[in-house]
């Protein structure tokens, strides 16, 4: 009778906890169908022909009307497939890939000033050669560069990337002291760099400067990384004290607000609002300066308390930041757009990691329900770029998925950070990537950093080489070494070491009662379970087996609210199945199940 009643308080216990709304992230390789079905539309828009990919794609994934090329469709089609091939291991899609980036480079570079030209014909011809050269659209033409030579170690990668980043270097970076950062554009020619931009800014983070970084370990690609933190925090995120929504965009070359009533200058976006935040939280987790973290919740918190639907699920669009009126677009009902869900779930879901706040985790999962119930083509693939408050389809904007800004870029991110977010940050369980690696004539040692986080938070749990164990890695310093002439593809592990289990990052003292999952979970003898508590006080962690009899005692004690809390499981005596750790403190109680296998 005793274990009857203590097996039903665990049945209240986990029905009191907080379950997860997606099933992608109560089962993160769930992304791999999706991920997959997305890159599988995305060839149709391949020419083999004239090589590249149209801009102009319909909703089964078919050329319509002009035949446009751009270099940022090529360059996003390029990064899709790469990380489609490195979720899946399907090696038709590094063969996509390489089409999209080749056409780039026999066609996109301006040869005569330098620079990525963006408009091409279906030729590859420039439509427009005199056009500024936009920091926006150099610096996405680096993205599925940067991408590809982290999956392949490709030296034709290597070379483009470094080309790509010194004429952003030499012709957009403005070193002046007091007013450093981006340019916002160029002319064609390279000369008379002007004003300053989100965009220039938070995009040169995502597309490339943080993958050189976490790639060569490099302290120039760092100090890039630190004087971009330091833009959105003195201007970008600063100026959202003084707007009734959101942030400023668009800035003068000495970063002053631009707001004329140019609908464009006073436009805020709530997805590039997340994306700041999503931003100086990935910095800060290689440099722990705390207002890097505060701003990034304060920006987040902006949008939860103004441009979030709480209902339903995911940030709205756009708003006028002055007014604060939500821009409608022509539209009758309010809008979400595609790629500002994506920032909802994966600035949610590292600054639950980060905190430990469960209202990050609740916008990241519910943003992420939405998302793949209502963008999700469940018929032809990828996604809708727009949909309504209810995730119905907006008439007048159609169901086309490929144009001038949209590719396979944005979708299939989106499932390539929900599985390393999710399994990495929030589950604390392994996640597995494929990379394809040709020979060379000399050895070499591979930086291996799918995320940017702490050093010591992540292990290389286990290597594959065309299916078979190879061990010539280092597990704690993330490196996979490679003897001349050998390649092959390669699947790595990647583990949360135990030093991060249960760990906030942060430098403030925890303040949650939480009970954190085990790590390894399922797992075989032994298992860490870490914890924090909400105030000081006499504490018990217990282990109780399937029918409710207590099978051990892990703390029994007064323990200080003021410290992260591990303790080791060891259940080499015990047979395999389910397991429960119940924590008890200051009239708390939570519940955590766990899987022995032997």
């Amino acid at each position: 009778m005793k274990h009857l009643v203590i097996l039903l308080g665990f049945i209240q216990i986990l029905a009191s906890q907080t379950i997860y709304q997606s099933q992608y992230l109560q089962n993160p390789e769930m992304t791999f169908g999706y991920v997959d079905s997305c890159a599988k539309l995305w060839k149709g828009a391949y020419d083999p022909i004239g090589g590249g990919f149209y801009v102009n794609i319909n909703r089964e994934g078919k050329q319509f009307g002009s035949t446009i090329k751009n270099t940022l469709n090529q360059t996003r089609n390029a990064y899709g497939f790469i990380r489609a091939f490195q979720m899946t291991g399907d090696t038709s899609y590094l063969r996509y890939a390489r089409y999209a980036l080749d056409f780039m480079y026999k066609y996109s570079w301006d040869k005569t000033n330098t620079g990525w030209y963006n408009d091409l014909n279906s030729a590859g011809t420039p439509t427009n050669p005199s056009a500024n050269k936009t920091a926006f659209y150099q610096h996405y033409a680096v993205l599925g560069i940067a991408a590809s030579y982290e999956a392949t170690n490709d030296t034709i990668d290597r070379n483009w990337l470094l080309k790509g980043y010194a004429y952003n270097e030499s012709k957009l970076w403005d070193s002046t002291p007091s007013t450093y950062g981006y340019y916002d554009y160029v002319a064609a020619n390279g000369t008379n760099p002007m004003d300053k931009s989100f965009n220039a800014t938070v995009d040169a983070i995502t597309t490339h400067v943080l993958h050189l970084y976490l790639m060569t370990g490099e302290e120039k690609y760092k100090t890039r990384l630190l004087e971009l933190a330091d833009n959105m925090l003195t201007y970008i995120a600063a100026s959202s004290s003084s707007q009734q929504i959101g942030i400023a965009e668009l800035y003068t070359s000495s970063w002053q607000i631009r707001s004329s009533s140019n609908n464009n200058e006073t436009r805020t976006i709530m997805g590039h609002v997340l994306k700041t935040a999503w931003c100086l939280a990935r910095i800060y987790q290689l440099e722990k300066k705390p207002l890097y973290l505060s701003t990034a919740e304060a920006l987040v918190q902006n949008v939860l308390d103004k441009g979030y639907d709480h209902q339903n699920g995911g940030p709205y669009k756009d708003y006028n930041r002055i007014t604060g009126a939500m821009l409608m677009n022509g539209i009758s009902d309010t809008a979400k757009a595609y790629w500002q869900m994506e920032q909802a779930i994966t600035s949610g879901m590292m600054l639950y990691q980060l905190t430990g706040k469960e209202k990050y985790l609740k916008m990241a999962d519910q943003t992420l329900d939405f998302f793949m119930k209502y963008f999700v083509d469940h018929v032809y693939g990828d996604v809708f770029e727009n949909t309504n408050k209810y995730g119905g389809l907006i008439a007048q904007w159609g169901t086309n998925k490929g144009s001038g800004g949209k590719a396979a870029y944005h979708s299939i991110e989106t499932g390539y950070y929900t599985y390393l977010y999710g399994a990495l940050l929030v589950k604390k369980e392994p996640a597995r990537l494929y990379y394809s690696f040709s020979a060379q004539p000399q050895s070499r040692q591979l930086r291996m950093r799918p995320i940017g986080v702490p050093e010591g938070y992540l292990k290389i749990a286990s290597v594959t080489r065309n299916g078979n164990t190879y061990a010539n890695y280092d597990s704690s310093n993330l490196t996979v070494t490679l003897p001349a002439n050998v390649d092959g593809i390669f699947s790595v592990t990647y583990a949360p070491t135990k030093n991060s289990l249960g760990v906030a990052l942060n430098d403030h003292v925890p303040h949650d009662f939480m009970l954190h999952q085990n790590y390894p979970n399922p797992f075989n003898p032994t298992t860490t379970i870490g914890f924090t508590l909400q105030v000081s006080g006499f504490t018990s962690l217990k282990i109780y087996d399937a029918i409710g009899r207590e099978v051990a005692t892990l703390a029994d004690e007064y323990l200080e609210a003021s410290v992260q809390h591990q303790r080791t499981f060891h259940a080499g005596q015990l047979a395999s199945g389910m397991y429960f750790a119940k924590l008890q403190s200051g009239g708390h109680v939570q519940l955590k199940k766990m899987l022995l296998v032997k």
